[in-house]
């Protein structure tokens, strides 16, 4: 069954991500895009050496792809780690258009890892789960290698950052115009968002 709405399906490496994205999604589309709705699946999980294998990310695209509603535009989401992440998401653009030619589909590796946006919107987070109440975000936040690390190192001895617990919740808050100004791998993804939503492409300066 078709919904009237655009469906976004999306593909992701960590336990983390599929919490976070689904609930960063569901803000974001209408702070982006006022007024508009977008019926937002959960995210499927897929290991990051899997996702860049074409097979695998075949099974995983077809799978998304027989749900109900059937998805009007799938976002695969990874992070670059060490590598490129023009790279790696032109390797995942082309290995899913090889099997899926006519999905809708956007491709983001967010610089470094997930948490580097956190960073870019540091501020905003402040006095949130033990962080200081005077937190700003680091210089080119992307470029730090370890972003989890680094929040660990804000909070109180014994604390740690915690992927599966704090992730969803620093989705759910941090500033999202703070980490687009700061993070440019956040301002591509906001970009595919609102082109899998709407079918147009935003000009980027």
């Amino acid at each position: 069954m078709n919904s009237p709405d655009p469906v976004i399906a999306s593909i992701v490496e960590g336990h983390g991500e599929v919490r976070a994205l689904h609930g960063l999604l569901n803000r974001l589309v209408p702070h982006l895009l006022p007024g508009m709705y977008a019926d937002i699946q959960r995210p499927h999980r897929l290991p990051r050496d899997r996702m860049l294998k074409k097979n695998h990310l075949e099974h995983a695209l077809t799978i998304v792809m027989t749900r109900s509603p059937r998805p009007t535009g799938v976002l695969a989401l990874l992070d670059s780690d060490d590598d490129c992440p023009v790279e790696l998401a032109r390797t995942l653009h082309e290995h899913a258009q090889a099997t899926h030619h006519n999905v809708p589909l956007v491709a983001v590796a967010a610089v470094r890892e997930f948490e580097a946006w956190f960073l870019a919107g540091a501020a905003s987070l402040a006095g949130r789960a033990g962080l200081p109440h005077g937190l700003q975000p680091p210089p080119r936040p992307e470029s730090i290698r370890g972003a989890k690390e680094w929040l660990s190192r804000q909070m109180p001895p014994g604390a740690t950052y915690q992927e599966t617990a704090h992730q969803p919740s620093f989705a759910a808050q941090f500033d999202l115009d703070a980490a687009r100004a700061a993070a440019p791998s956040f301002d591509k993804f906001c970009r595919d968002v609102k082109f899998l939503v709407t079918g147009e492409r935003e000009r980027h300066n």
